[in-house]
């Protein structure tokens, strides 16, 4: 009983274990198989705008266009409104009027005859103190002066142009891609060019140790390769961090599981074949103008006359009878003519500035273009300059190369010391690396003026 015991103390930990152990290298084999394998920048653009949190307020654009288009229609409904008064006064309203008890009649019988007529006494009517009505009121609008479709033009106007801006404002997010994918690229670049200086130590290193054991070099001389692949190897733990930084990011700004294996996709040299502006900016200010002209609209309609019907039924008393003392139910009913002639006075004026608004806006949009437009030069200038180094690059790697590989047969004939063809070696990876991170840098502009063009 006792070795049962002392059994299952030992056998139930380890079984922990390794049932732990295999839980989390499946948790690593799910992350792996539901990472991206093989990814483009056009897909990552087109990911990181979809799934970026503020691409939602488009549907809450449209619901608000929806909601205020239908207020704005409601106005040729029927408006009711319900009030009720109870309410006391200091003074009773009374009708002073003095009449004699007797007057005098003149009559005409062949002869003036007056004869006196006493008058009865009458009733003064008095209203009560207190006083309570309840009534419901109906208006119907029959004509607005053209506000509701006013209104309805400056509503849409208004979302269009929030609409716009909100795409404006996502644009950035496709420069933001263009950086981290491309200095991914570079990141594989620089790495690729580490494979290959290991691979050339490597060679290097296996050469010196058989003619240490000939005797022809000094052991000194293995001592420096070391170093050498020492520093390239801390080169390579600088670039495995940045990759996982710039992975992490890319991989939360597209809503997608990134691992270095994912494969980036190299992508092709555009050719731009026009370099018609269409940036979202300039769809933006569009929708500004239009905006203003909607107000200028507006402002014609709200100095228009307004006409409805209405009615008016309740119960009080003293309802339309102010001197009766008993509750009674009335009606009214009529047609309404409203017309507010003090916004005439500044009319003239708030035209003139939304006028001025206006033109203020076209010129923000030619300063845009403007700027735009210089932009593209310097990026064309650049991207002819990269051109031309590029060229110049290969011309520089090929004579590093064949330096380097001379250096190789002096050092093998005891004619180079260790340092310069070190120093050889160093040169025509840096003249490779060059080469690499300027075609990169190149295709990188090139993406760049498409982004500028808003293609």
């Amino acid at each position: 009983m006792n070795k049962l015991k002392f059994a299952r103390k030992r056998v139930l930990p380890f079984l922990c274990i390794m049932l732990l152990s295999i839980s989390l290298r499946g948790q690593e084999a799910s992350k792996g198989d539901f990472s991206e394998k093989r990814i483009s920048i056009e897909k990552c653009q087109q990911w990181a705008m979809e799934n970026y949190p503020a691409i939602k307020q488009h549907d809450l654009l449209d619901k608000a266009r929806e909601y205020t288009l239908s207020n704005i229609s409601r106005v040729y409904r029927p408006e009711f409104s319900l009030s009720g008064v109870a309410s006391w006064q200091s003074e009773r309203m009374k009708l002073d009027l003095k009449m004699p008890k007797t007057v005098n009649v003149s009559m005409d019988l062949n002869g003036p005859v007056s004869i006196p007529v006493s008058i009865p006494e009458m009733s003064i009517p008095v209203s009560d103190q207190d006083r309570y009505n309840v009534s419901l009121m109906l208006k119907q609008a029959l004509w607005t002066g053209g506000r509701v479709k006013a209104g309805k033009q400056v509503a849409e106007s208004e979302i269009d142009m929030m609409h716009a801006g909100l795409d404006a404002q996502l644009y950035e997010i496709k420069d933001k891609v263009k950086e981290l994918y491309f200095g991914l690229l570079t990141i594989e670049g620089k790495e690729k060019q580490l494979d290959c200086a290991d691979e050339i130590l490597d060679s290097l290193h296996v050469r010196a140790e058989a003619a240490l054991k000939d005797g022809v070099i000094y052991e000194t001389d293995l001592d420096v390769i070391e170093v050498e692949r020492i520093k390239y190897r801390q080169l390579r733990l600088e670039l495995e961090a940045k990759r996982e930084a710039c992975l992490g990011v890319l991989s939360m700004l597209i809503h997608r599981p990134l691992s270095k294996e994912t494969e980036l996709q190299v992508p092709e040299e555009v050719i731009l074949e026009s370099d018609k502006i269409e940036r979202p900016e300039l769809k933006y200010l569009d929708s500004k103008i239009d905006r203003l002209e909607a107000d200028l609209k507006m402002q014609n309609a709200e100095n228009m006359p307004k006409l409805g019907l209405f009615a008016t039924g309740g119960y009080g008393k003293s309802g339309l009878n102010t001197f009766d003392k008993e509750f009674k139910p009335y009606f009214i009913g009529g047609i309404m003519l409203s017309w507010n002639f003090g916004k005439l006075n500044t009319l003239k004026n708030d035209r003139k500035l939304k006028r001025v608004q206006q033109e203020s806006v076209r010129i923000e949009q030619e300063s845009f273009i403007f700027n735009t437009k210089m932009e593209m030069l310097m990026q064309d200038a650049e991207i002819k300059k990269m051109r031309n180094l590029v060229k110049e690059d290969e011309k520089v790697l090929r004579l590093r190369e064949s330096i380097r590989q001379a250096s190789e047969v002096k050092y093998a004939n005891g004619v180079y010391t260790i340092s310069e063809l070190i120093s050889d070696v160093n040169y025509a990876l840096i003249a490779q690396q060059e080469k690499l991170l300027r075609e990169i840098e190149l295709k990188m502009m090139i993406y760049s003026k498409k982004i500028t063009l808003g293609l």
